[in-house]
């Protein structure tokens, strides 16, 4: 997927950066297809470009082949916007979701030639900063970083970048005074101000260096307003692995559930008001031409006018959208009005988390779900039209025992033989329970690997149903998963030990190594039980004691002491206050949107079929088009896509399929490889026969990417005579491979038969001379060819210079070839 190194994705803001104050690196510490489907980081991408005089670019962890040819050729990481390197930037912002990812970090920051350690880094800048919820135990990491953000990131991110540029102007050069600095930010911790002492037992307490700095106390954004929202996104080339609108109705949840670590760090619950979602989904469909939303929360079902959302985002939808993603909702949540409008929608995944297989461990985990709102909510999706139906459970919660294990078989078979008939399944996913800090059971022990593969056995033999499929995250990813959440500042060697073994992408299961980690613990002296499986006393200092969530430690040990009695806490949001401490109920307190709103509006949205416009309102049109430059790497799947995007940002009114799927008809009338560039492709796609041929040019060459250009446009007419013509390429390559003489000895040949298998894996044999009509050597770099079809077969240049010309890997990798305009 060559693209997701290109960089010139719609909606990328790129600036000059000789006229901005401050350069700030914005890195996701995984694959593009990943880290840019990430909402925070688009979030900060626009408030930050929002300011004039900063810049903010992307970066992300290359993957293995690229990170092999950069190393090679002592390239070091670049951005996606302008191409500057990493070490030259002001700030470095990494996201910090997932501490399987920290690996990748030592990666990026290896292959930037920049220190790893903080102590080691010389001079001010660059300024290298984590945020995300790995952050609200930063002392694995803490002696890699300056510092971190703890909290929301919206605001605090502005007040670090107004500050640094004023330090830049004004301040003495020195990192220790910005530092010092950086700490009077509420959120903000400096690892480097707090020193670690271990006692005899190997526990970590942190001496702050400050008498004012001892404790830092999450940031929090009190409400979501439209400002911090950024209407229009970056729209992601390759495969994101969520490639929609996603917007965000709510933040936080107020369910409790005491493994969660999310519930706890992201509280108090700040719902987005109705108006603003439907303003931002209008706004956005325009700017990006998706065609499915997702919405984003913890709980999605839990938002408060959730029924009328749907409502109005299926009436603003028509034409735009296909699919609103609404991932999970409880049973008591759908009421006849809801269910009606999800009948309506394409629906995606369905998942419904319950966590345990008994209700005695539901209730330690304070998961609120009984078996019936369980089997009702499964019923309920599978009558409304979901096909494939998620369930999460996690082995090794407190408390657990055989029985509970058998209980998640149980629910999953009786949920498969009741409701998955004919082509409907039950996917059942498992993870090992890792506590996280700031939960109630940030004290207590993770399962031992061989408990966890004992555990997982089980569910293999004993979930073989045709109807479920079972998948799982390996106990060993789960165990190191454990030792980084609850970790301390003696990992940083373990980390460097392990990338140098070469671990990297640990979140992925084809690129986990456990060997490798085995390796480096042995090598670093790091037993991982310390940190995994130990229960922890309740007077035992723990790394993240500095760190203030909010939620206060007293809430927390009676929660834990709720769960060994199977006591329930019920949702403050339809209850009385639970005490967690995070509300001071004046600038912090739950947002919610509940009130009645006037029904009329929404009736006066078109329905879809009143929208659309009859089939003989459009006419065919032919389009030609370049596909030059950086555009050569689309894939043909993902040019369709680009093209019907921009179709829809163009404001073009175009002609779809029937049914409940409806799909744009537009078709090419060819599929280039990747890399390969042309002066002149066609596509045909429908119309209104009201357009003009300048005005659809003109609309459509605004809204596509570099590299891709409308040449021509007019009226589709069919030719009686259907033959493909000839094809003229012009071959370029960096070395000399091309003689003269040993192009006229192969167009002297009568035939030249080679063999090759199908796509569908039959042998087929082809005469390439028959396929070549002329070849022009035109230098020792390059010549140009003409290809023509034969034996139903369209023969590319590719295989000419391969099996003919004899080329190498090497040659075929500087090749430039261009298939150039008719005529």
């Amino acid at each position: 997927m060559p693209t997701q190194y290109v960089g010139n994705e719609i909606n990328t803001i790129r600036k000059d950066l000789k006229t901005v104050d401050l350069t700030f690196a914005l890195v996701f510490p995984d694959l593009y297809e990943i880290g840019t489907s990430h909402f925070g980081l688009q979030i900060l991408y626009s408030i930050l470009n929002s300011h004039e005089k900063i810049a903010a670019e992307r970066f992300f962890a290359p993957a293995p082949d690229m990170e092999a040819l950069l190393s090679e050729k002592k390239i070091p990481c670049l951005s996606m916007e302008s191409k500057k390197e990493l070490k030259s930037f002001d700030i470095i912002g990494i996201s910090l979701l997932y501490e399987l990812n920290f690996t990748n970090i030592l990666t990026l920051l290896s292959l930037s030639s920049i220190p790893f350690y903080s102590r080691d880094r010389e001079g001010a800048f660059p300024l290298i900063i984590g945020g995300g919820p790995c952050a609200f135990n930063p002392e694995p990491l803490a002696d890699f970083f300056d510092a971190f953000v703890i909290g929301d990131g919206e605001e605090v991110s502005m007040e670090i970048a107004d500050l640094v540029m004023a330090f830049k102007k004004e301040g003495d050069g020195q990192k220790k005074t910005l530092l010092r600095l950086l700490s009077k930010i509420d959120g903000v911790y400096i690892p480097s101000f707090f020193t670690p002492v271990y006692d005899n037992l190997g526990l970590q307490r942190l001496t702050p260096l400050f008498e004012d700095y001892q404790t830092v106390r999450r940031v929090f954004l009190p409400s979501l307003t439209k400002e911090s929202f950024p209407v229009a996104p970056i729209i992601p080339f390759a495969k994101p692995v969520h490639d929609r609108l996603r917007l965000e109705i709510a933040r936080g949840c107020s369910r409790g559930c005491r493994f969660c670590q999310a519930g706890m760090i992201y509280r108090p619950v700040r719902e987005r008001s109705l108006e603003d979602l439907i303003d931002i989904t209008t706004t956005s469909l325009k700017t990006t031409g998706h065609s499915d939303i997702s919405l984003l929360s913890l709980s999605t079902g839990d938002y408060s006018n959730l029924p009328e959302l749907m409502k109005r985002l299926h009436a603003i939808g028509q034409e735009h959208c296909n699919a609103i993603s609404l991932p999970s909702i409880r049973a008591e949540k759908l009421t006849p009005d809801l269910m009606q409008i999800i009948k309506k929608v394409r629906k995606t995944g369905f998942t419904i988390a319950p966590e345990a297989g008994s209700q005695r461990l539901r209730d330690i985990i304070n998961k609120n779900l009984t078996e019936d709102s369980i089997l009702s909510a499964v019923e309920n999706a599978m009558n409304l039209g979901w096909k494939n139906i998620k369930l999460y459970f996690m082995l090794g919660l407190p408390f657990e025992t055989q029985e509970d294990i058998e209980a998640i078989c149980h629910l999953s078979r009786r949920l498969a033989s009741s409701y998955a008939k004919g082509k409907k399944t039950i996917n059942v996913s498992t993870t090992c329970f890792i506590p996280k800090a700031h939960t109630p059971f940030q004290r207590y022990p993770q399962i031992s690997l061989s408990e966890a593969r004992e555990k997982l056995q089980y569910l293999k033999s004993n979930l073989r149903h045709p109807k479920i499929n079972l998948k799982w995250q390996g106990p060993e990813m789960s165990l190191l998963e454990g030792v980084w959440s609850r970790g301390d500042r003696r990992l940083s060697r373990l980390l460097v030990s392990a990338f140098e073994k070469g671990c990297r992408l640990d979140g992925w299961t084809d690129k986990f190594d456990f060997s490798l980690w085995q390796k480096a613990f042995e090598e670093t002296g790091i037993d991982p039980l310390f940190y995994t499986s130990r229960q922890r006393d309740d007077d035992e200092p723990l790394p993240w004691d500095h760190i203030d969530s909010g939620i206060s430690p007293g809430f927390l040990n009676k929660e834990f002491e709720k769960a060994k009695q199977g006591s329930l806490t019920p949702d403050c949001r339809d209850n009385d206050c639970t005490g967690c401490g995070i509300c001071d109920f004046k600038t912090i307190r739950p947002v919610l949107y509940d009130g009645i709103f006037d029904s009329r509006e929404t009736a006066s949205l078109p329905p879809q079929d009143q929208k659309r416009l009859p089939e003989d309102a459009f006419t065919k049109f032919e389009l030609s088009f370049s596909k030059l430059d950086e555009a050569r790497f689309f894939g043909h799947l993902e040019l369709g896509i680009i093209f019907q995007r921009a179709v829809k940002r163009a404001g073009l009114n175009t002609r779809y399929s029937q049914g409940f799927n409806p799909l744009m008809q537009i078709s090419f009338e060819n599929a280039l490889p990747v890399g390969m560039e042309s002066e002149e492709e066609i596509l045909f796609i429908y119309f209104e026969k009201k357009m003009t041929l300048v005005n659809i040019v003109d609309l459509l060459n605004k809204e596509l990417p570099k590299g891709l250009f409308i040449t021509g446009c007019k009226h589709y007419h069919r030719l009686k005579n259907g033959n493909e013509k000839p094809a003229r390429y012009s071959i370029r390559i960096s070395e000399e491979c091309f003689d003269k003489e040993e192009v006229e000895r192969f167009l002297q040949l009568s035939e030249f038969v080679v063999q090759d298998l199908s796509k569908k894996g039959k042998t087929r044999t082809t005469d390439l001379r028959k396929s070549v009509e002329k070849i022009s050597f035109i230098n020792p770099h390059t010549i140009e060819m003409i290809l023509k079809r034969y034996n139903e077969r369209t023969v590319r240049p590719m295989e000419i210079l391969t099996n003919c010309f004899k080329l190498d890997e090497k040659a075929m990798a500087s090749a430039r070839i261009t298939k150039m305009r008719q005529g």
